[in-house]
């Protein structure tokens, strides 16, 4: 079963917090921002967020054309 808007919603501002978190983790070793992408941690919790985004916008397509089908009962005869 997918999982709705708003629940995806919650988990991607989790898995950004803990980018976040990375990111100034990174910056206190003296990594330049630009240099986050070869690190391999933050590649993989900048999937993360990108996936979830991904599963929102499917989500919502999803749900936009639920609703459009709904309407299209027009009884057209």
């Amino acid at each position: 079963m997918p999982l709705k808007p708003d629940r995806l919603e919650r988990s991607l501002k989790l898995a950004e917090n803990s980018r976040e978190l990375w990111q100034k983790e990174l910056a206190s070793q003296g990594v330049g921002e630009q240099d986050f992408k070869k690190n391999p941690r933050w590649r993989a919790l900048n999937a993360s967020c990108k996936k979830i985004q991904s599963r929102i916008e499917a989500a919502r397509d999803l749900e936009t054309r639920g609703n459009s089908a709904e309407g299209d009962d027009s009884g057209d005869e």
